[in-house]
């Protein structure tokens, strides 16, 4: 019996398959590296650098004034409802950052309603981790971690 020609054959494919396979996922893999942002890598990183002397300045005179604040998010109708302790401020900003994704990031106003109170309105519903970064013109910052899928309230801490 003469054999048959090696590519009407099982075994030479498979061999070959193995290595294509290895080829066809690096290209997947390469192609979603240049297409996918790279938000977590920053291009100014030397001006934050210099810059983080300044927040650390704004953390320092939070933590002199014992200021504390938490904040409650109704994800439903978009209101944030912000209690602070010893604040004097008549508003306050509160930058909300994505943890992965830098388009997402966006600040709020809080305006003041009552003592030690503060009121703000989201124009969308929130979902995944943030960080949560308040602000006074006073020239103090507080910060807290917000994670929507467990909780809709979080703790600033400084």
């Amino acid at each position: 019996m003469k054999p048959s020609p090696w590519y009407k054959q099982f075994w030479p494919w498979f061999v070959i398959a193995i290595p294509m396979s290895s080829v066809f996922v690096a290209v997947i893999q390469i192609s979603l590296a240049l297409q996918s942002p790279n938000d977590l890598v920053k291009e100014n990183y030397y001006k934050e650098g210099l810059g983080i002397n300044k927040v650390l300045d704004k953390r320092q005179k939070a933590k002199e004034l014992s200021v504390a604040a938490e904040v409650l998010i109704d994800n439903l109708t978009g209101e944030i409802i912000l209690t602070t302790q010893n604040t004097q401020a008549s508003i306050l900003e509160l930058s909300f950052v994505h943890s992965a994704i830098a388009n997402k990031d966006f600040s709020l106003t809080l305006n003041r309603i009552a003592e030690n109170e503060y009121r703000g309105q989201l124009n969308k519903t929130l979902q995944g981790i943030w960080s949560l970064y308040l602000d006074s013109e006073q020239g103090w910052q507080v910060s807290a971690r917000l994670d929507m899928a467990k909780v809709n309230s979080a703790r600033f801490s400084f």
